[in-house]
């Protein structure tokens, strides 16, 4: 019999710490003039490079000197863009003293006005309830919908894209004039065409990416053309060291792969990316990175998946199964997505020519 949600242990201790921390921040000074702005960003890393301009337009209506951002991942790149962050490390609404530490840290910063950027805010943003807020913005469909006695301006989730989403949130809460093309993401670093490839391998879903020997045959066929030509592989975490280690293992010319894996920070990563001759992932914070720096990229993708994050842009080739084909079974697949594992080589093959000919136009042109 399946236990109630009530009984889980994780949901007990989520419980325990709330009632702690609701009676210790009573004697926590709180705001005295609130003119400082907190922006929530608990996504992942895609989400923050994607909603960057929204940021940027906040910034810029309340000045960057009064924003602080609260973010789960990607700190460093929203340090490296000129903010002030706090780090709301996984799982800390689960630990009463991290809990508490945490907010004692955000009362100092005399804060009055909340910006929640996620999509649907969770149970863990309620402590913020506990802030002298005079305003609060976000998207419909969380959390703070039920905060009650604060002046809650909530905003629906219009769009097909998630740019219309945004667009559409600052329209609400920052300026009535905002239009999509000033949410279009843009990281301010100076980007060229190296002489290497940048390979994405990870992603926040298995099953988002292809099964390791898969990839490794995409990019055999590269080598077959292009003996010479190196891939620098990039990533972080175990699970992506692994996937490298697998790739490597059936990979026929191993020294054309240069193991950026765990060894790089997010601002390291996303150097590659813009001085790589071309970027080549899956849809991932990566990939996301790489449409901000208006890098060349084939992202692999699944024709039965969402398609709110597939960017319309002349950059960008997504590559799919062919509609006639079927998808393989593979036995050894551990989680990855059978559909992108089908893709042709050939069909790959074809995007990436069609890439790497128009960066060779450009530089002629430039040159």
């Amino acid at each position: 019999m399946k236990k109630p949600y009530w009984l889980k242990q994780s949901y007990l201790k989520y419980k325990i710490n709330n009632i702690l921390f609701s009676f210790t921040q009573i004697f926590i000074s709180k705001n005295k003039n609130g003119k400082r702005v907190l922006i929530t960003e608990l996504d992942g890393i895609g989400d923050i490079i994607v909603k960057q301009k929204l940021v940027d337009l906040i910034a810029e209506k309340h000045g960057k000197e009064n924003v602080v951002l609260l973010a789960t991942y990607g700190t460093e790149l929203l340090e490296f863009m000129g903010y002030k962050c706090e780090v709301f490390t996984k799982n800390v609404h689960y630990n009463f003293f991290k809990l508490i530490n945490l907010f004692k840290k955000l009362c100092e910063y005399d804060i009055g006005i909340l910006y929640s950027l996620e999509f649907s805010s969770e149970d863990k943003l309620d402590f913020l309830n506990k802030l002298r807020l005079k305003e609060i913005y976000a998207f419909k469909g969380g959390i703070i919908d039920n905060w009650k006695g604060k002046n809650v301006n909530l905003v629906e989730k219009e769009g097909t894209k998630v740019l219309d989403i945004l667009s559409n949130y600052a329209r609400k809460f920052i300026n009535p004039n905002v239009k999509k093309n000033q949410i279009i993401p843009r990281l301010n670093v100076e980007t060229f065409d190296g002489s290497y490839i940048a390979v994405g391998i990870g992603s926040s879903d298995k099953n988002k990416i292809a099964f390791p020997k898969k990839l490794a045959e995409f990019l055999e066929t590269i080598t077959k053309e292009y003996p010479e030509m190196k891939f620098h592989i990039l990533g972080y975490g175990k699970n992506d060291l692994e996937y490298f280690k697998k790739i490597e293992s059936c990979f026929s010319k191993k020294e054309n792969l240069v193991c950026f894996v765990n060894k790089l920070d997010l601002v390291g990563t996303m150097h590659q990316i813009a001085h790589a001759k071309l970027y080549i992932g899956f849809d991932s914070g990566l990939y996301n990175i790489a449409y901000a720096l208006k890098k060349k990229q084939i992202c692999m993708v699944s024709i039965n998946r969402g398609h709110d994050f597939f960017h319309e842009d002349e950059n960008i080739r997504f590559v799919y199964k062919e509609l006639d084909s079927r998808a393989e079974t593979i036995t050894d697949s551990l989680g990855y997505n059978s559909e992108i594992s089908s893709i042709s080589t050939s069909i790959f093959k074809e995007n990436f020519d069609f890439l790497f000919e128009e960066s060779r136009k450009i530089n002629t042109f430039i040159n």
